[in-house]
């Protein structure tokens, strides 16, 4: 096994002996109910007794973990199915490297340059796709997948298993009143499942103005979990802390809230800390979503934080961005034509730099490697269409950018649950109607009938951060006319006219950015997590 080097960073790691060698357990792995201990996951992921079986076995895995084990055959290493706490290697000279920090395996394996195509994904998306990071011989384990390496006459010998993917099904039955029933049981299953993991400490919800946040901080009052505290942030005053106070209200849940202002940002951003963070948290393969950092490093210093709490995000598997035409296609029993799951792909996932430039990256560097994954050149039905765009959405921007913002929480030492990507939960969204995802409406209905019978709320409160994206001053910022010219005359004088809009977006985070290099950046038709892409590409290549 010399030929095998295995790095593990984080304190988080348990470890276990083996005939021959030894496992190792980060997170929490569930089946059938309960919790393995670190000896029976790793057992469980020993494939000795034939591929198919152990696939099977990895697949029934419940929970957020990453599994690597070790002994005399090789090594398997597998994460788990939302790809919650992320591993990479690499070979180089006959070596193989794995590790669960990326720039470790960057430096084993001697790669100074960035590679052009993934920068361009990372340019567009704020993400690398498929196994590729931004450095060519740094590999990441995908979204539930596993490893088996072997030593080889010419070196190790490297086999990559997918036990996992998030496939859309459909469904032919009209049984909602059932469908309903199954979803509550599914979702009560779930909180129970993370009331039982916390097991009395505090659980802390970053409650927004949208449905996910709403329906974790709804079960766990419906649960009657002692100990929640539940947080918002932003500019004062904005839409989503209102509604955010209003659903804790409504629901007899503490609430404290956060401010953000460009001058606080401005203050951190030149810390060691925060640029220590992004470089860590990014696993040179997605920019760090900054939004939440600020408010836990404040709550954390506040002392609102419990030592030891737990942070559970909305974070859901419910994608909100299928597309309207596919539904319309799939009732009118047409086909979506060839080209429109690329030009939807792009519109979806990869605008953090619009206009003619952004373009044409992508069709140089982007879509060569989009054709090699999804069949772009096809004529899809609906809900093959579908089938493909939910399984790009959620191994690619769910997995390695919502996803990864739980870093957050580890970086000042919190623990964190995601249930609205409970592996049931999950599995039950792979078989609902068309119609329940078209604007997610079956789970919208499901989040209001829920908190309205807990709260006594009659009135639906809708979803505040959806309504801000649609809000007029976003929509104007989106102009690339705005950005320029008479546009950029227009938007200082709207500031001094309107304070909010100086404040910037709800988070206020253009503080972040030096001044001049973001308004550039904007006028060339970056986005705000464009402009967060291209400075990390600039600090760090």
């Amino acid at each position: 096994m010399n030929s095998i080097q295995c790095h593990l960073t984080s304190p988080r790691w348990t470890s276990c002996d083996l005939p021959g060698g030894s496992g190792h357990l980060r997170g929490a792995a569930w089946l059938n109910g309960q919790r393995l201990s670190t000896s029976e996951a790793v057992t469980l992921a020993d494939p000795a007794a034939g591929i198919d079986p152990w696939r099977n076995r990895l697949s029934e895995l419940n929970g957020f973990h990453a599994l690597v084990r070790r002994d005399e055959t090789g090594l398997v290493a597998m994460v788990d199915r939302i790809r919650s706490i992320p591993l990479f290697y690499g070979v180089a000279a006959g070596d193989m490297f794995l590790s669960d920090d990326a720039d470790w395996v960057r430096a084993r394996v001697g790669e100074e340059s960035m590679n052009e195509e993934a920068r361009a994904d990372f340019e567009l998306a704020g993400y690398v796709t498929g196994r590729d990071t931004l450095f060519r011989r740094v590999k990441q384990l995908r979204a539930g997948e596993a490893l088996v390496v072997r030593d080889g006459d010419m070196g190790p010998v490297l086999d990559l298993e997918r036990y996992f993917l998030f496939h859309y099904h459909g469904a032919s039955d009209r049984d909602d009143t059932h469908r309903r029933v199954r979803l509550e049981a599914v979702v009560e299953d779930a909180f129970r499942r993370l009331v039982k993991m916390a097991g009395g400490r505090q659980i802390v919800v970053p409650l927004s103005g949208g449905h996910d946040s709403r329906l974790v901080a709804t079960m766990l009052a419906r649960l009657g979990y002692p100990n929640v505290l539940t947080y918002a942030y932003g500019h004062r005053g904005n839409r989503e802390a209102e509604v955010s106070r209003a659903v804790a209200g409504r629901l007899g849940l503490p609430w404290v809230f956060v401010e953000y202002s460009q001058t606080a940002w401005r203050e951190v951003a030149t810390t060691d800390d925060y640029w220590e963070y992004q470089q860590w948290a990014s696993g040179w393969n997605s920019i760090t979503n900054m939004q939440d950092w600020l408010a836990v490093k404040l709550l954390t210093e506040r002392g609102d934080v419990e030592p030891g709490s737990v942070f559970v995000p909305g974070h859901c598997c419910v994608t909100g961005f299928l597309p309207s035409p596919v539904f319309e296609a799939g009732r009118e029993g047409r086909l979506m034509p060839a080209g429109d799951l690329g030009n939807e792909l792009r519109e979806r996932h990869f605008m953090l730099r619009a206009g003619a430039e952004g373009k044409a990256r992508f069709q140089e560097h982007v879509l060569p490697r989009l054709a090699r994954a999804h069949p772009l050149e096809e004529a899809l039905t609906a809900d093959d269409f579908i089938r493909e765009f939910v399984l790009f959405g959620w191994q690619e921007r769910q997995a390695k950018f919502i996803v990864n913002t739980v870093r957050s929480f580890e970086f000042f030492g919190h623990d964190w649950w995601m249930p609205l990507y409970d592996r049931d939960f999950m599995a039950f969204w792979q078989d609902v109607p068309r119609d329940w995802l078209e604007g997610r409406g079956g789970y919208v209905a499901f989040v209001e009938r829920v908190f309205g019978e807990l709260s006594g709320c009659d009135t639906p409160l809708g979803n505040a951060a959806q309504t801000s994206r649609q809000s007029l001053r976003a929509r104007l910022l989106r102009m690339a006319a705005f950005r320029r010219g008479p546009g950029a005359r227009m938007k200082r004088i709207a500031k001094r006219l309107l304070p909010a809009l100086a404040r910037g977006n709800t988070t206020a985070s253009a503080g972040r950015f030096p001044p001049e290099t973001f308004e550039r950046l904007k006028a060339r038709g970056y986005s705000h997590n464009g402009v967060a892409a291209r400075i990390f590409l600039e600090r760090f290549s």
